[in-house]
């Protein structure tokens, strides 16, 4: 053993990156010779000392805190800054770990910080050196090269949030402009314009005058693949609104091409190769803007028609609810779980699964969620009279919404249901692994209001058995995935025997999702499953379908007529 941690300390010491280990108390417990070494201070000036007593109370706290913080949560972190060692500036590429003491709980923070200062100086010579158009004060087509190849650097640097994207600005008729109106009107618009899309940007996004009546914006660091589009549809709408010339409105026109680091280029010339190519077929084809990649722009446009759809979507009433029974071992109803549906006018019936994930991007997934609530709470007090219950799903934000309890009680009050047991509420599993202690506290505060909580998706997280015991969760919903080869694989069959010895053993019931046929029905009530969900019942229904199932009150699958 000492043999090991010599050799460890060996090649920890050797290494030309600033490595430390930082425990939860933001003391530091391990840090390596080239972090002593330029930092400019002795070991025993760090080791166990706090984090705040190197860097200083203001730098510990503005920045230095967070990044540990979202670490101990079990988060890895990336990012780059700039960092005062000892006499030296240095532009620094960091990354969080999380690092967990014999494979248990997360204990300390694991920190490796590459020097990229060379990176930094780039930076440093595009404010030193004129590298701006004179008419816009923006970044100008000499600097994009710099730059471009600074941020893709860095982004070969970073495991996560690696993404980079380009989009070429055409102001089409900005010639026409300055020949009708002159030259100061057009230059003023251009500056303008130029203004109008920095507003709309994130810092850390650069905009160019690349020649002529030609825009650049660079993206560092967009979230999907279809991000830029939609940044690039905000641009178009902005800059075709028209502005105002004494008692004219002079309107510009814009195109806009768009391509993708790495999926399109991993080049800087490339890159602006293929953006100008999707600039040639936004112009050809007359559209707002075009990715260079058919499939990626095709799916961003499907998507961000989607997101326009939704927010009226409320207006126009088209949310409905749908409920899919949860039966015993003789097809008996015992709950409901609530499922939402869109009734698209043109697309049908859209499942969560492809509208769900844009309402958590944009925002709008409190408000669906509210919705939600209170029409579960009203299906709820219709069938009051039927010894049932009614279960919600609730997404990461709805659970972490400080409202969540106060919209509960009002949906409750409002509707006159005066058992709050008739509600449970779905959480999945991996979504409360982020911050377990947070969770439990926001669980025992719903509990003790008397709502139920299952724990959905069980098996597909990273529960570990000292969280779970200590959960206020009175079910545990096993996922379907583990059902689909229960008749092919003993492998399955010997898991489930282990979750329901656990589910006993914690004192809670089991719901078992995904049974899709007999032979899986007989497997799993012959090992003692007494809770079922899934295709072979029945799928999710809407209102009436429902209210035909309760009044009906026989053991399903039965077909309606």
């Amino acid at each position: 053993m000492a043999e090991l941690t010599n050799r460890f300390e060996y090649i920890v010491n050797t290494s030309s990156d600033f490595i430390t280990l930082i425990s939860r108390n933001y003391i530091y417990e391990l840090v390596n010779d080239a972090y002593i070494e330029n930092i400019e201070k002795s070991r025993k000036d760090i080791i166990d000392h706090h984090v705040q007593d190197v860097w200083g109370k203001d730098i510990f706290e503005s920045t230095i805190k967070k990044y540990i913080d979202r670490c101990l949560k079990g988060e890895n972190v990336q990012y780059v800054d700039r960092f005062e060692f000892g006499s030296s500036t240095k532009y620094m590429h960091v990354s969080y770990y999380p690092y967990r003491e014999n494979n248990g709980d997360i204990s300390h923070a694991l920190v490796f910080s590459h020097d990229i200062t060379r990176l930094g100086d780039i930076e440093a010579q595009l404010i030193n050196y004129e590298f701006r158009d004179p008419l816009t004060g923006l970044f100008n087509g000499k600097s994009l090269a710099v730059i471009l190849d600074m941020e893709l650097q860095k982004a070969g640097l970073m495991e996560e949030n690696n993404m980079r994207s380009l989009l070429f600005i055409s102001l089409s008729n900005f010639q026409d402009i300055q020949l009708k109106h002159g030259h100061a009107l057009g230059n003023t618009l251009l500056e303008n314009t130029g203004l109008r899309i920095k507003e709309l940007l994130r810092d850390g996004d650069y905009v160019f005058r690349y020649e002529g009546n030609e825009l650049v914006v660079l993206l560092s660091s967009p979230a999907q693949e279809y991000g830029p589009a939609a940044v690039a549809k905000k641009i178009y709408d902005m800059v075709t609104i028209p502005y105002k010339n004494g008692n004219l409105n002079v309107s510009m026109n814009c195109h806009i091409g768009i391509s993708l680091y790495p999926k399109d280029s991993d080049h800087p010339d490339q890159l602006i190769e293929k953006a100008a190519e999707a600039l040639r077929n936004a112009i050809e084809e007359d559209m707002p803007y075009a990715m260079y990649d058919r499939k990626v722009h095709e799916y961003a446009v499907k998507r961000l028609k989607l997101e326009s759809d939704m927010i009226q979507a409320f207006e126009k009433e088209e949310f409905e609810l749908h409920f899919q029974p949860i039966v015993d071992p003789r097809g008996v109803i015992k709950g409901l779980e609530t499922l939402i549906r869109w009734e698209h006018p043109e697309h049908g019936l859209i499942p969560p699964c492809e509208f769900i994930p844009i309402a958590e991007k944009n925002g709008l997934i409190k408000s669906i969620g509210k919705w939600v609530i209170f029409q579960a709470v009203k299906n709820m007090k219709a069938w009051e009279a039927y010894p049932v219950y009614i279960s919600i799903n609730l997404s990461s934000q709805e659970f972490n919404d400080e409202h969540l309890l106060p919209i509960l009680q009002s949906a409750l009050k409002q509707e006159g249901l005066k058992d709050s047991g008739k509600i449970r509420l779905e959480c999945t599993e991996s979504m409360e692994m982020i911050d377990p202690e947070q969770t439990v506290e926001k669980m025992r505060k719903l509990h003790d209001q008397g709502f139920e909580i299952f724990l959905d998706d069980f098996g597909t997280g990273f529960s570990s058995l000292s969280y779970l015991k200590d959960l206020p969760a009175s079910t545990l919903k096993l996922d379907k995935i583990f059902i689909d080869r229960i008749v092919s694989d003993p492998g399955c069959r010997k898991f489930l025997r282990l979750i329901i010895h656990m589910a006993e053993n914690l004192e809670m019931t089991l719901i078992v999702e995904g049974v899709e046929t007999r032979e899986q029905l007989d497997i799993l009530v012959e090992e003692g499953c007494t809770l079922f969900q899934g295709y072979y019942f029945s799928r999710p229904v809407n209102r009436k379908t429902m209210d035909t199932l309760l009044k009906e009150n026989r053991p399903l699958p039965f077909q309606i007529s």
